[in-house]
């Protein structure tokens, strides 16, 4: 993918990501509930565990856009090396 449309996602997964960060009271209020996983592990309280889950998941989100945008994060499965090559080397 070329730099300007990968530019242009970035920016807006970024804003996701800020948005679930900004908005994570309203985004439990209104869509998700309570998640039992975020409330158990995260924190104790009247949905504590929830906005943590929230802005721990927009905060990934943002610093995943920027990792995508610079090229740093991994793209396709790793290949083994090949052993045919060093057969062939030493014949």
């Amino acid at each position: 993918m070329s730099f300007f449309p990968r530019l242009i996602l970035s920016v807006i997964i970024f804003g996701l990501g800020f948005l679930c960060m900004r908005y994570s009271v309203q985004i439990t209020d209104q869509y998700s509930g309570k998640i039992d996983l975020a409330e158990k592990y995260l924190g104790i309280g009247i949905g504590a565990g929830t906005y943590t889950f929230w802005k721990l998941f927009g905060l990934t989100l943002c610093v995943l856009s920027i990792l995508w945008l610079f090229n740093v994060l991994p793209t396709g499965p790793a290949t083994p090396p090949s052993t045919t090559s060093m057969l062939i080397r030493m014949i």
